[in-house]
């Protein structure tokens, strides 16, 4: 039997896709640096080369711009999702994984900051 129903989407905040340039840092061992792929209020996705371990389910995570002098740092952080993406390089032996976080609380900066980010380092709604 097949589902018709309609998937609804319980997201409680908007993503926006983030222009190139825009990574995310997790701190904690094994540290990881990977691609923002969208963004919202209420976390983010980013893409990152796998190094044979898994993330922690809770950490802070560092967002910050190549070269443009923005990092909001600390983000209390936890993982939602981590699943294999296709390596989009020809014979590249690199194994990517993209990783879906939700955000924890923030202090005032840090929301501003994040708004700021979203405001000026996004390409409009996505995902």
């Amino acid at each position: 039997m097949i589902n018709t129903e309609k998937l609804v989407d319980r997201r409680e905040h908007k993503r926006f896709r983030v222009k190139e340039g825009a990574y995310a840092l997790i701190g904690n061992k094994p540290s990881r640096l990977g691609q923002i792929k969208n963004i919202s209020r209420g976390g983010l996705a980013f893409s990152y080369i796998v190094n044979g371990e898994e993330i922690n389910r809770s950490f802070k995570v560092d967002i910050f711009i190549s070269g443009q002098g923005f990092c909001l740092k600390d983000v209390s952080s936890k993982k939602i999702s981590d699943f294999h993406i296709d390596n989009k390089l020809p014979f590249s032996t690199f194994a990517i994984r993209q990783s879906g976080l939700q955000f924890g609380e923030m202090n005032h900066s840090q929301l501003s900051q994040l708004d700021h980010f979203i405001q000026n380092h996004t390409m409009g709604e996505g995902i």
